[in-house]
């Protein structure tokens, strides 16, 4: 129920509380040796393009044990083409792994084959809408199946903005058939940065199309002049987002949550804390505060 206060009671909610965490090469023995009490783990489709690596290998030993869900970083739906030996990794990536879930962010990474090692924003036009639309039905045709989107955290707004962008969302899952990756730090950063009310886009984003949920880090850096939040990945979930969590439990019921961490990285067990963490809320029910 999107629109209501409290989440209604729902008979899939079960299979919908299942908590993972983000596989990183550097912590690969001790997932080996810990088998860690977690659902499932994600990836980071670039890191495991290469077939014969030993960080495939670890993955289809993990995987034995593990659902995997796959998390692009670098292929840029919103760039002006897409890279077609990109896509096919990803491909093969996909058929190889099984995942039971596969995710891209909506922003642009490169522009006439230069590619840049960030998540850039898009501009919230029918030009953007068209374009992302485009490339998600490419990637979807190419893979079989459909996949996630995510909206990133985003360190500007442009003045060319003609719609919200849970408005933009909602029109790319109708366009596309795709689902939405909701990440609920980048919507925690984004309304401290931007002075954004983040009940107006819980307001407005279609939950039912809420296939997957991220938690991670993130913090304040203070300048001279300003200040601006940073999606840092490199720290505890805030205890602001826990509760920006707990309010979409209250909307949407569970679904599938994953602690991200990139840089910083603590003991495993750590980790599996906070993905433990998760689960509670999502048992506990609606708070229907």
């Amino acid at each position: 129920m999107d629109q209501g206060t409290c989440a209604v009671n729902d008979a899939n909610a079960p299979n919908r509380t299942r908590i993972g965490i983000g596989l990183r090469v550097a912590q690969h023995e001790a997932w080996r040796l810990l088998r860690p009490s977690v659902d499932f783990i994600e990836i980071h489709a670039e890191n495991y393009f290469n077939a014969g690596s030993p960080a495939r290998a670890d993955l289809d030993l993990l995987r034995q044990d593990y659902a995997v869900s796959i998390h692009g970083v670098g292929l840029g739906l919103g760039n002006d083409t897409l890279d077609d030996r990109h896509v096919r990794s990803l491909q093969e990536l996909v058929v190889h792994s099984e995942p039971f879930v596969v995710s891209e962010h909506v922003c642009w990474t490169g522009l006439q084959g230069a590619h840049f090692n960030h998540l850039l924003p898009m501009p919230f036009t029918r030009e953007t809408l068209i374009r992302v639309s485009d490339h998600i039905e490419q990637v979807q045709s190419v893979l079989g199946r459909t996949i996630l989107i995510e909206p990133i955290a985003a360190y500007l707004r442009y003045k060319e903005d003609q719609i919200n962008e849970a408005d933009l969302l909602n029109a790319l899952v109708d366009r596309t058939g795709c689902g939405i990756l909701l990440d609920v730090t980048n919507l925690y950063v984004n309304s401290r940065n931007h002075g954004e009310d983040p009940q107006i886009f819980l307001d407005t984003i279609r939950f039912s199309a809420v296939a997957e949920i991220h938690l991670a880090g993130c913090h304040l850096n203070q300048f001279r002049d300003g200040s601006v939040w940073i999606d840092s990945h490199d720290r505890s979930v805030s205890d602001d987002v826990w509760a920006l969590y707990r309010r979409i439990l209250d909307r949407a019921g569970p679904r599938p949550t994953l602690i991200e961490r990139d840089a910083n990285l603590p003991a495993l067990q750590q980790l599996v804390d906070e993905a433990q963490r998760a689960r509670l809320f999502m048992q506990e029910g609606p708070s229907c505060r």
